[in-house]
C-alpha cells in the first residue's frame, strides 16, 4: 500500500482517498494547490468538510450509493461539482471517481481538477456555458425557473431558512408565506403565461434573519413559439424597502409635528447661501415661502429686520458661523412680514451640519411670534412706570407735611405734659418719614439718566462716610479684598446698592460678634461680578427669593420699609445683571450681583417704546 500511496502522492493532480465511513484517509500534495488545504489538515476528517453546507446531504446520498454499487465517474460527463476551498469560497471542480480495494477494504479515490483548468482547451460552446454558469451561480439575485405547474426546475441559491434540496422540484406557491401573497403571485404568473408580457411583484418573506422584502421580475421562456416556462429573478431589496419605509414614516411624522407646531422652523446653508427648508408655520407668520427668501439678495433680506435690531441679527449669525457643536444662540428681533406688518420674534439657533473641521456648514433655527406678548409687556411697563411716577410724586408731596409735623413734635417735647405720648407719635412719624424716603428712592428714575466711569473704591468710601455712626456704634469692619475696579455704571444706583447691603449687614448682626463685611470683585467675559459677605443672622433658605420683593420684611423686630433689597434688584436689572443671595459657609449671608460691561446693548436697559414698530 505504501508504494501505491507514494505514486499517488506525487501526482500533479489533486487526489483524496475516502473510506466507506466518509473519512479522508489520504490526500496528496497537489490538494493544496487546488483546494488550499494541506494534506495533514484533511486526513482523518469527514469528507463533508469539503462540501458546501446545502449540498452535504445530497453528496452523502450519492456517496453511499457509490459504495453500494461502485461505478466509475469520468470527468466532463456531468455538470461540475461545487467544493469548499480552505479560504471559505466555493469553487467549481471536475471529479474523476473510482473504487479500489486496499488491504481488503473498499476505498473511493477522487481525482479533483479545477473546472477552469479542465476546460483550458475547451470549445466555443464550453466557453459560453462556463460564462453562463458563472453569471448565474455567482449572481446575488435568486434566479429560478418554473414550469406551467409552478414547479421549480432550477434555482441558483435559496433564501435563508430554506435548503436547495427541498426547493428543487417544489411548487413555488407552497413556499410563499400567506394566502394573500399566494393569490397575488398566482395571478401574475398565469398572466405572464397567457400574455407573454413580463410583470413584477414585491412580497415580504419571513426568515431566520428577520423579515425580508423581495422584488421579483417574471419573464417568459419561449420554445418553438410557445411559452413553456417562466424565469423569475428575485432580488433582496430589504434595505432599500426599509429605508423608504423609514423615510415615509419620518416624513409623515414631520408633517404631523409641523401641522401642530407653534414654532416656525428654517434651515440655512452657509456654503450655498440659500435657505434649504422652511415649515408651514414660517410661511404662515412671515408670509414668505422658501423660494421668496432665496430670490432675495442679502441686502434685501437684512432690510426686513428693524433698523434697531439689524446689527444684533448680523452678529447673531456670525456667532453661529463660528460656533461649535452643542452651542445654542437666542435672539429677539423685529421683522417685517410680506404684508408689511412688524412682528416680534424670539429665535433659538444652532449648527445643523458640520465639515471635517467641526465648522458649521448650515444651521437650524426655531422661532415663535411674541408680538402679542410684547404688546402686553410694553403696556405693563408703561403702567408700572405710571404707578412709579404716581408713588414718587405722591411721596414727594407727603414728605413736606411729615417734616412739618416732625418739627412741631420736637418743639412740643420740650415742655409738654404728654411727653410719653408725643415720643410715640414722634417714632411713628420718623418711621413714616423713612418709608417715604425709601419710596422716593425706589421710584427715582433720575439715577438711570446717564452712565459714567466710577471708581468703586471711592464710592465705598462715600458709603462708609454716610454710615459712619452705625459703623462706629457696632464696631463693624469693612474689608475690601484687593483694589476694586473702575466700572461704567449709573453711579447713584450702584451707590444705593452698596449702601443697602452694607447697612443691612450692620443692622442684622447676630449680637455676639462684631459685624465683618467683605467685598470682592470678579471680572467675567460680559459682566462684573460682586459679592458682599457678612457674619450676621443669615436668611432662611425658603425666603432667599422673596426678600427681593417690595415690602417684604422677614424680621418684625427690626425697623425697615421692606424696599431696600427690592430697590437693589431694580438697580441691578437696569444694569443688565442679576442679584441673589447665598448662605455663607460659616454663618451669615453672601449677596451676589452682576453688572453688564456693555450697558448700551443690555436688553434690560432698553427704553419703553410706545410702539412696536418705531423706526
Amino acid at each position: 500500500m505504501d508504494s501505491q500511496l507514494a505514486i499517488l502522492k506525487n501526482l500533479s493532480e489533486a487526489l483524496i482517498m475516502v473510506n466507506q465511513e466518509g473519512i479522508i484517509e489520504f490526500a496528496n500534495d497537489a490538494i493544496t494547490g487546488t483546494l488550499g488545504f494541506k494534506p495533514e489538515n484533511l486526513i482523518g476528517r469527514p469528507m463533508s468538510v469539503l462540501m458546501p453546507e446545502n449540498t452535504i446531504l445530497g453528496h452523502k446520498q450519492k456517496f453511499d450509493s457509490f459504495f453500494h454499487k461502485p461505478k466509475t465517474r469520468k470527468m466532463g460527463n456531468t455538470d461540475p461539482i461545487r467544493i469548499k476551498h480552505q479560504n471559505g469560497s466555493i469553487i467549481n471542480v471536475e471529479i474523476s471517481l473510482s473504487s479500489v480495494k486496499i488491504d481488503g477494504e473498499r476505498k473511493a479515490i477522487a481525482l479533483i481538477v479545477d473546472f477552469s483548468r479542465f476546460f483550458k482547451y475547451k470549445n466555443p460552446l464550453r466557453e459560453k456555458l462556463e460564462l453562463y454558469y458563472s453569471l448565474i451561480e455567482h449572481n446575488t439575485d435568486h434566479l429560478f425557473q418554473i414550469d406551467r405547474e409552478f414547479k421549480i426546475n432550477y434555482i441558483n441559491h435559496v433564501s435563508p431558512g430554506l435548503s436547495r434540496d427541498k426547493v428543487m422540484g417544489a411548487y413555488l406557491l407552497d413556499l410563499l408565506p400567506n394566502d394573500y401573497t399566494k393569490d397575488m403571485v398566482k395571478n401574475i404568473l398565469n398572466s405572464v403565461f397567457e400574455t407573454g408580457v413580463a410583470q413584477s411583484y414585491e412580497i415580504d418573506f419571513p426568515s431566520p434573519l428577520g423579515a425580508l422584502h423581495y422584488a421579483t421580475t417574471v419573464t417568459p421562456v419561449i420554445k418553438n413559439g410557445e411559452i413553456f416556462r417562466l424565469n423569475l429573478i428575485t432580488r433582496n431589496v430589504t434595505n432599500d424597502y426599509n429605508i423608504k419605509k423609514q423615510l415615509l414614516e419620518r416624513k409623515n411624522f414631520i408633517e404631523k409635528v409641523d401641522r401642530n407646531s407653534l414654532n416656525g422652523i428654517y434651515i440655512y446653508n452657509f456654503e450655498t447661501s440659500t435657505t434649504e427648508y422652511v415649515n408651514s408655520k414660517y410661511s404662515e407668520i412671515f408670509g414668505y415661502s422658501k423660494e421668496d427668501i432665496n430670490k432675495m439678495t442679502k441686502e434685501d433680506f437684512f432690510s426686513l429686520f428693524h433698523t434697531n435690531d439689524r446689527e444684533d441679527v448680523i452678529q447673531h449669525l456670525k456667532n453661529i458661523r463660528h460656533s461649535k457643536e452643542g452651542q445654542f444662540f437666542t435672539i429677539k428681533y423685529r421683522i417685517k412680514t410680506k404684508k408689511g406688518d412688524w412682528v416680534w420674534c424670539i429665535s433659538r439657533d444652532s449648527g445643523f451640519e458640520y465639515d471635517e473641521n467641526g465648522k458649521p456648514t448650515s444651521f437650524i433655527g426655531a422661532f415663535i411670534d411674541i408680538t402679542e406678548t410684547k404688546k402686553i409687556e410694553i403696556e405693563l411697563l408703561k403702567k408700572n412706570k405710571e404707578v412709579e411716577n404716581f408713588v414718587y410724586h405722591a411721596c414727594h408731596d407727603i414728605k413736606s407735611p411729615i417734616n412739618s409735623i416732625s418739627q412741631l413734635i420736637d418743639l412740643s417735647l420740650e415742655d409738654s405734659k404728654n411727653k410719653e405720648e408725643l415720643e410715640l407719635i414722634d417714632k411713628s412719624i420718623k418711621r413714616l418719614k423713612n418709608l417715604v424716603i425709601s419710596l422716593l428712592d425706589f421710584g427715582n428714575e433720575s439715577v438711570f439718566k446717564k452712565a459714567e466711569l466710577v471708581s468703586l473704591d471711592d464710592l465705598i468710601d462715600n458709603v462708609m462716610d454716610d454710615l459712619k455712626i452705625d459703623i462706629d456704634a457696632s464696631s463693624s469692619q469693612i474689608i475690601r479684598e484687593d483694589e476694586l475696579p473702575k466700572i461704567n455704571c449709573y453711579k447713584l444706583g450702584i451707590y444705593q446698592v452698596f449702601l443697602n447691603l452694607i447697612a443691612n449687614a450692620i443692622k442684622f448682626r447676630n449680637g455676639t460678634t462684631h459685624p465683618v463685611i467683605t467685598i470682592k470683585a470678579y471680572s467675567q467675559v460680559q459682566h462684573w461680578k460682586f459679592t458682599v459677605t457678612d457674619n450676621g443672622i443669615g436668611i432662611r433658605e425658603d425666603k432667599k427669593d422673596a426678600i427681593f420683593d417690595a415690602f417684604t420684611r422677614l424680621h418684625s423686630e427690626y425697623d425697615g420699609s421692606g424696599l431696600g433689597l427690592a430697590n437693589c434688584k431694580k438697580v441691578i436689572d437696569r444694569h443688565g445683571g442679576d442679584i441673589w443671595v447665598e448662605s455663607n459657609e460659616k454663618e451669615g449671608s453672601t449677596f451676589v450681583f452682576t453688572i453688564s460691561k456693555d450697558l448700551d446693548h443690555s436688553p434690560k436697559n432698553l427704553e419703553v417704546s410706545s410702539s412696536l414698530d418705531d423706526e
